[in-house]
């Protein structure tokens, strides 16, 4: 018979970020806290605001979205009060943080660079962009500028909002990472006005910064402009996206009674019509390339007389048939497109690309697009994007670009955990759950930490065994990854 020892009494500390030090270990990788001083975001006394950022992007992996839970949770999670040592960050110390007008969108360029500098996150040649913009419902603000009435189409009714116009990088290795981002802001006047092209050249030329490699824009239908299509090619972009019902399609042909070639006017459903004969042969999940279509886009000339003029020249594009199975059900769909500007036919759909060459190269680009439909999905699901209520400019600047962060962090941990033909590849939501947000017991004696990890973080050995530090301890840089002579 066993026997029953009498009850000890130990301090042992719970609770829940059992991945925070992997997280450490990979904002160290990417000097984040250096970079917060590089940008101008520091204060002059009490807790460093490095620190206070990655307290905040922690809160937010694990679902803590508002100054308050945030404070909640840095008190509560075992690795956070080691890293703190022993410091309380409060609520108003989170908030004051927030409010302040730091150059948020210039650490988001300090972001990105930090990414082209590592060989395996930097954008190469064939890498894909993947552009699109979201609303974010805010009923509770009224005089922040880029607040205002806007049609979502995903619940079909009009919502006081914020429209968030952003990038994300799709690279051939299975990265993925939020890149750029902007608010658009709605103005009055017609010579303030600054539409979400605007805003996506902008993004596109920071990048340019750093990138000079040829990279695909996969973009939805809204972007289809001929200005800016022109702009891309310009700067060495690849485009890609779908036609509209009002676009409209040349095809080039030979008239025996003229003898010579012309152009033929045409829309994209009439394209449709026509090839879906073949494409119903080829069957579902398939593409078929239209040969010989052209669109007419902008270019700047001078008349005979030196006058400024603006023409119309003959482009040859790949035109693209591709199938799609329809949705049954509406609410399983990810932030649709609005159907009836999209140009369909049975089942399939036009996209459009300035590759000729290399249609099929462009309609694998396209299939990319999803990713940041999907990324927004996360980041309004896991992350709080839509859960920040606060009514102070700055607050909304400082809690997206801790997100882009955030999730920046753990798609790099995700895609080094499914490196090297892992069986069953988590995704970045099991690993968000299963790892980072796991249930941990730590015990400090004898300048140890001994940590207890549940059974089901297992799977997670890999990163585990890569990421986890030596040390628990943040700074305003790593002398790991410097040489000693720095």
């Amino acid at each position: 018979m066993k026997k029953l020892c009498k009850p000890t009494f130990k301090e042992k500390d719970h609770g829940q970020g059992a991945g925070i030090p992997v997280l450490k270990t990979i904002w160290d990788l990417f000097d984040l806290s250096l970079l917060f001083s590089q940008t101008g975001i520091r204060k002059h006394s009490g807790v460093p605001t490095w620190l206070l950022a990655f307290a905040y992007i922690c809160g937010l992996v694990s679902n803590a979205s508002s100054a308050n839970q945030n404070a909640k949770f840095s008190a509560d999670a075992p690795f956070l009060k080691q890293l703190l040592s022993g410091q309380l960050i409060s609520q108003s110390a989170f908030s004051r943080f927030l409010s302040k007008p730091f150059q948020w969108l210039q650490f988001s360029i300090g972001r990105i660079s930090r990414l082209q500098e590592r060989t395996e996150t930097r954008l190469t040649d064939g890498d894909i962009i993947a552009l699109d913009d979201t609303k974010i419902e805010h009923p509770y603000g009224k005089k922040i500028p880029f607040l205002c009435w806007l049609f979502d189409s995903s619940d079909k009714r009009h919502v006081w909002c914020i429209n968030l116009v952003s990038t994300l990088a799709v690279l051939k290795n299975g990265l993925e990472y939020p890149m750029l981002w902007r608010f658009w802001v709605k103005k009055d006047q017609d010579n303030e006005k600054q539409t979400k092209l605007n805003l996506a050249i902008e993004m596109l030329k920071e990048l340019r910064q750093f990138n000079n490699a040829r990279l695909w824009v996969a973009m939805d239908r809204w972007f289809l402009c001929k200005k800016f299509l022109t702009w891309l090619m310009d700067n060495n972009f690849d485009w890609v996206t779908k036609a509209k019902r009002n676009t409209v399609l040349f095809r080039k042909i030979y008239d025996p009674v003229l003898g010579k070639e012309r152009f033929v006017k045409l829309n994209a459903k009439q394209l449709l019509q026509e090839i879906y004969p073949k494409i119903r042969v080829i069957g579902k999940n398939s593409v078929l390339s239209i040969p010989d279509i052209y669109i007419k886009v902008p270019y700047e000339t001078l008349t005979r007389k030196g006058k400024p003029i603006t023409r119309q020249r003959f482009l040859l594009v790949a035109a693209i048939g591709a199938t799609y199975e329809e949705q049954v059900d509406e609410k399983t769909v990810v932030l649709p497109e609005e159907e009836y500007q999209v140009a369909t036919f049975k089942g399939t759909y036009l996209l459009l690309s300035n590759r000729a060459d290399a249609p099929e190269e462009a309609a694998k680009a396209y299939t990319k697009r999803w990713k940041i439909e999907v990324f927004y999905r996360t980041a309004k699901q896991n992350l709080g994007l839509t859960a920040c209520y606060a009514q102070s400019e700055p607050a909304h600047f400082a809690h997206v670009e801790l997100l882009f962060t955030a999730q920046t962090l753990l798609c790099f941990a995700t895609w080094e955990c499914n490196k090297e033909g892992v069986e069953q590849a988590p995704s970045l939501c099991e690993v968000v759950r299963y790892f980072f947000n796991a249930g941990c017991r730590i015990h400090c004696h004898n300048q140890l930490i001994q940590v207890y990890f549940d059974i089901a973080t297992e799977r997670f050995a890999r990163i585990i065994d890569k990421f986890w530090p030596k040390f628990l301890s943040l700074r305003l840089w790593n002398w790991d990854y410097y040489p000693g002579s720095a």
